[in-house]
């Protein structure tokens, strides 16, 4: 526990002790999926203080930026987030001293601004979405524009950033790869948002010959659909395809899509299992039972990257469809 955040005597030995602590993620035996044909086992993320795997990026990066000498002591970091890796920026700030600022939008989680008000960083949120690009385009437009007028911020990119997967490399891969029976797995699906934690772990899962998919969003054109809205945050992109999972598409054998009330139906059947997990994780089982039906493959590995409490009751209701049209889908 830090005692005074004002005397913190080593920041970077702090936030490295409790990267390594978030990056100490369980393997979950879920049970059968696709009527009993394949069976899933899933990395459980969501074990961190910000109830998000984003913890290990928001960290990751920042000490990787000091390692590399991009990033300096008091520099003010910038990004754009939909929410979860905003938190984790800001705490990981907090420790090392640099203020964060973060470009996000008007949909975000009421708890996730609060928790980043609290940690003390400033939010930029922009008016509405983009014509064509949406939100994350309106946000991508603002921060680029905050730079132009303040261009000594160090912007972490983690779209396009090199550290992002390495980030994935360091910390998540050693840690949870003994946790694995690698003979045990068939074939291993994971949704993407950049597509660091895609990288990071499909390149040790293909050095053992487990060939590695995507679960997708329906209205994400990162691997060629037409973009489209969704109640989804941090899965699949409507306005880029950034470099990180672009150029990594090597890695990827094939892609699952599935779309909101998928996801939501995804949601219930991990409650009733006793997992409580967000959207996100929603579409990973359902990748993973469409994986199954496909190819065959019977033991499948994936992520549940969060724990759902950004969405509070959204997917849990009497149906989907309900569900879907209270918040305005």
């Amino acid at each position: 526990m830090i005692e005074d955040w004002n005397g913190i005597a080593d920041p970077r030995l702090v936030a490295e002790r409790m990267l390594e602590g978030f990056a100490d993620l369980p393997v979950l035996d879920c049970g059968p999926i696709a009527g009993g044909r394949g069976r899933l086992r899933a990395i459980y993320g969501m074990t961190t203080t910000e109830s998000s795997f984003k913890s290990i990026l928001g960290f990751g990066i920042l000490l990787l930026a000091y390692e590399a000498g991009l990033l300096e002591p008091g520099q003010t970091v910038i990004e754009s987030t939909s929410g979860s890796l905003g938190v984790s920026l800001a705490l990981a700030g907090k420790i090392l001293g640099n203020p964060i600022e973060l470009v996000t939008d008007p949909n975000i989680p009421a708890i996730t601004r609060r928790k980043i008000e609290l940690l003390g960083a400033k939010l930029h949120i922009v008016s509405g979405p983009h014509p064509t690009g949406g939100t994350q385009q309106s946000r991508v437009e603002l921060l680029e524009a905050l730079l132009r007028e303040r261009p000594g911020m160090h912007w972490t990119d983690q779209n396009n950033s090199d550290l992002n997967p390495a980030v994935y490399r360091r910390w998540l891969v050693p840690s949870v790869t003994p946790k694995l029976d690698l003979d045990w797995i068939d074939a291993a699906i994971f949704v993407v948002g950049t597509g660091g934690h895609f990288v990071g772990l499909s390149e040790m899962l293909r050095s053992k010959g487990i060939p590695c998919y995507v679960a997708d969003r329906v209205g994400s054109a990162t691997f060629g659909l037409e973009p489209g809205p969704s109640v989804l945050r941090g899965i699949g992109n409507m306005n880029c395809v950034p470099k990180v999972i672009g150029s990594a598409m090597h890695l990827v054998e094939d892609v699952y899509y599935s779309d909101d009330e998928e996801a939501a139906a995804g949601v219930r059947e991990l409650a009733g299992r006793g997992i409580y997990a967000g959207g996100t994780s929603g579409i990973a089982l359902q990748g993973a039972v469409k994986l199954v039906e496909a190819t065959g493959a019977r033991n499948i590995l994936t992520f549940f990257p969060d724990r759902g409490d950004l969405y509070g009751d959204q997917f849990l209701g009497a149906s989907p469809e309900s569900e879907l049209v209270r918040v305005g889908a």
